[in-house]
C-alpha cells in the first residue's frame, strides 16, 4: 500500500515573511510525499464604498480604489508565480503544487481555518509581522488558527529559518510519538538531519524545610531514575525514524536534565545546535482534557521566534 500523500495548506499575505515561509517548505518537506495549496485570502473592500459610485463628488476616489485593487491583484499574482517558480526548483512536480487567491468572507483567519478544514493535513503560516514586537507571541491571525488548530497540525513560521536540522521534542505521550513519525513523514530524508531531545525538568526546594524532604543526593536520584525511564522511549522512537528510511547518521538523541523551563531548554537547544525546525505534539504526558495544548508546546509559541515551530495533532 502507497504512503499516504500529506496535504499542506500553505497561508500567505504576499509580504516577505511569507516567501520566507514558501523557501522554509520548499527545502524542508519531500517532494514526493506532499500535495501543496499556496493560499491567499484578499482584503474585502466595504459594498459601502462601491455604493457611491453613484455620487459624482466620489467618482474619482472609485477610480483610485479600483485601480489599487487591480495593483494589489498583479502583486498577488507576482508572489504567487514566484512561489510556484521555488517549488518547481526544489523538485515538486507541477501537479502537487497550486495556488488559490479567494475573496475575504469571514475574516482573514476564519477563512483559513475553513479551508483549513477541507481536508488538509497541515497548516503553514508565519508568525506575524507583530510577533517581532516584545510580549506579543504570534500576530492576530496566526494566533486564532493555533486556537483552532485541532483537527490539523501547525507549522509556525518565525525569521528565517534553516531547513536541514530538525529537533524533535519528545516524552513518553501518544502526542510525543506522533510528533516522531510527524517529522519522519514529513521532512525530506536527504536535507535533514533528525535529534530526538528530552529535557527532565529539576526539583526545586525553594519552602523551609523541604530540604529535609527533599535533600540533594535524593533529588539527584529522582533525575536519574527518570533520566534511565525516558532512554527505553528513545530507542523506540529512534526505531521508528529509521523504519522510514532515514539513515542512522541522521538521527541523534540527546537528555538533559535539571533545566528550569522545559520549553525554554527546547528553544535554547534549538539555538545553540541551529536547529531551524522544532516538532512537538499539541498535548504531552501531562495533557488535561480541558486544555487543547499542553504546557509546553503553549510556552513553545511565545518562546521559538525565529524557528520553524510544527506542533502536531
Amino acid at each position: 500500500m502507497s504512503e499516504k500523500i500529506r496535504k499542506i495548506l500553505l497561508a500567505v499575505d504576499g509580504f516577505e515573511q511569507s516567501m520566507d515561509a514558501v523557501r522554509y517548505v520548499c527545502n524542508s518537506v519531500q517532494p514526493a510525499k506532499a500535495e501543496v495549496v499556496v493560499y491567499q485570502v484578499m482584503g474585502k473592500v466595504p459594498d459601502v464604498f462601491w455604493d457611491l459610485a453613484r455620487d459624482p463628488a466620489w467618482q474619482q476616489k472609485i477610480e483610485s480604489l479600483r485601480a489599487w485593487e487591480k495593483q494589489q491583484e498583479a502583486i498577488v499574482a507576482s508572489f504567487m508565480n514566484t512561489a510556484l517558480a521555488l517549488f518547481k526548483e526544489a523538485g515538486f512536480s507541477p501537479g502537487s503544487v497550486a495556488t488559490q487567491v479567494g475573496r475575504q468572507k469571514e475574516g482573514i483567519a476564519r477563512d483559513i481555518i475553513a479551508e483549513a478544514r477541507k481536508g488538509y493535513d497541515v497548516v503553514v503560516i508565519g508568525r506575524g509581522k507583530s510577533s517581532a514586537e516584545e510580549g506579543t507571541p504570534l500576530g492576530s491571525v496566526a494566533s486564532k488558527i493555533l486556537s483552532a488548530a485541532t483537527t490539523f497540525s501547525l507549522w509556525l513560521i518565525g525569521g528565517k529559518p534553516t531547513s536541514d536540522k530538525v529537533l524533535i521534542a519528545i516524552d513518553s505521550s501518544e502526542g510525543g510519538f506522533r510528533a516522531v513519525e510527524h517529522a519522519g513523514r514529513m521532512f525530506s530524508h536527504d536535507n535533514n538531519t533528525f535529534t530526538l531531545f528530552h529535557a527532565i525538568r529539576g526539583i526545586t526546594v525553594s519552602s523551609e524545610g523541604m530540604e529535609d524532604i527533599f535533600p540533594e543526593a535524593y533529588r539527584q536520584q529522582l533525575m536519574g531514575d527518570a533520566e534511565r525511564e525516558i532512554q527505553p522511549v528513545m530507542q523506540i522512537a529512534r526505531d521508528s525514524l529509521e523504519k522510514m528510511d532515514i539513515s542512522p547518521e541522521r538521527i541523534s538523541t540527546k537528555i538533559i536534565t535539571s533545566v528550569k523551563s522545559r520549553a525554554a531548554a527546547i528553544v535554547q537547544e534549538a539555538k545553540q545546535s541551529d536547529h531551524g525546525t522544532i516538532v512537538v505534539g499539541r498535548r504531552g504526558i501531562t495533557e488535561v482534557a480541558e486544555f487543547s495544548m499542553g504546557r509546553v508546546t503553549n510556552k513553545l509559541t511565545q518562546l521559538a521566534k525565529t524557528q520553524a515551530l510544527c506542533i502536531v495533532v
